[in-house]
């Protein structure tokens, strides 16, 4: 699960409304967007996910442009030099405007929107930094493509390097940049892709339509260097640790009656790892549940709605009218699992055009009869 439509469309008329001003780097070349072509857009011309596909590596690590949107989402915690610990959210989303090219005479057409969501926690001193920028699929502003496997926006990057040429897992670098901070990550995968749902195919409600692609690598080894300037005192840290990353891409992923979710990726220290979600209605009532464990050795199970028990315990208020949850105890009694999850910082809400909760947990609990811990991400949409 990542930000789906209302973020998208919001995003699209944002920037059909203001050039697309927010694209930091490049003032001059923002992509001319029509407000009512973004209003009228008819999605029935996108290809959909509705049948099982055979996913194929490395082209899957590339764009599908007959889908609508699309993401490639990195999130990791970290631990620096200093004993200081961090964590990251780095996403690149690709949105088609249009189904067809753009027919204009200019370099700069293009029917595709790509942005970043781009977010430091920093955990020691309670601190949360965000920030996006979006650029067109055009003039080398932003792409992706899986040879060579490469994902940008603008000057900031997902890019992969591949052992041989039969090898299906990439080592991934991410060189990330925001105003005062960045990073620079080398990921190695722990753990063979995982195809979520029913091999690859995630429903995200009982409608046919309302599905997407997705697959995961739950656990990859990370080490690299952030970079913060706070004040003109620049600070360059190493840093090590482990990271998740999801792929997803679709045309149709929710129903109507679908307003928000509450999403999981899970890293336990007896390496296994949980991905969950639930979304609700505009009762607030569960509407749809599903999750994945993903055992030591990379294989997975499937959880559905009735295995996993999710109650709220605590909540922050982000003072302008949402609450988020803080603290909840997820329970899985046929794996005997019952985890304390809690966010590490309070305040982990990205305050962009759409305010959703993406931020680091901490897990403590009990597996079996063994005592456990783990890290993890949450994003909750309210």
């Amino acid at each position: 699960m990542k930000i789906l439509k209302l973020y998208i469309v919001s995003i699209i008329l944002l920037c059909a409304w203001s050039s697309c001003s927010n694209d930091k780097n490049n003032h001059s070349d923002k992509p001319n967007m029509i407000i009512t072509d973004a209003m009228s857009q008819d999605d029935s011309l996108f290809q959909k996910a509705i049948n099982k596909i055979k996913f194929k590596f490395p082209e899957d690590f590339g764009s599908h442009n007959k889908f609508k949107l699309e993401w490639w989402y990195f999130t990791g915690n970290l631990k620096a030099e200093n004993g200081n610990e961090y964590s990251y959210q780095f996403t690149i989303f690709r949105n088609a405007l249009k189904y067809d090219s753009i027919k204009l005479n200019s370099d700069f057409a293009s029917n595709q929107l790509y942005f970043y969501h781009f977010a430091i926690t920093d955990i020691r001193n309670n601190k949360f930094y965000y920030y996006d920028e979006y650029a067109r699929g055009a003039t080398g502003l932003a792409g992706a493509t899986y040879i060579p496997l490469k994902i940008f926006v603008n000057n900031s990057s997902i890019t992969g390097s591949f052992e041989n040429a039969d090898s299906s897992l990439p080592t991934f670098h991410i060189n990330a940049i925001a105003d005062t901070y960045q990073i620079n990550l080398t990921l190695k995968p722990l753990k063979k892709i995982i195809l979520q749902g029913d091999e690859g195919l995630s429903k995200k409600s009982y409608d046919k339509d309302n599905n997407s692609y997705y697959y995961s690598i739950s656990r990859l080894n990370t080490e690299g260097s952030i970079v913060l300037d706070n004040g003109g005192n620049k600070q360059k840290l190493k840093v090590i640790g482990n990271s998740w990353l999801d792929r997803e891409w679709s045309t149709s992923a929710l129903s109507k009656d679908q307003v928000g979710w509450d999403w999981f990726s899970i890293q336990l220290s007896d390496t296994t790892e949980i991905m969950y979600f639930k979304l609700r209605n505009k009762d607030g009532k569960t509407n749809f549940a599903k999750g994945t464990l993903i055992y030591s050795n990379g294989d997975k199970k499937n959880l559905y709605q009735p295995d996993v028990f999710l109650e709220e315990k605590e909540y922050w208020d982000n003072g302008a009218g949402k609450r988020y949850p803080s603290k909840w105890i997820m329970t899985i009694p046929n794996e005997q699992i019952k985890l304390l999850i809690e966010t590490r910082v309070k305040d982990q809400e990205l305050k962009l055009n759409l305010r959703y909760y993406e931020g680091s947990i901490k897990i403590k609990g009990i597996k079996g009869s063994k005592e456990i811990n783990g890290l993890g991400y949450v994003e909750l949409i309210y």
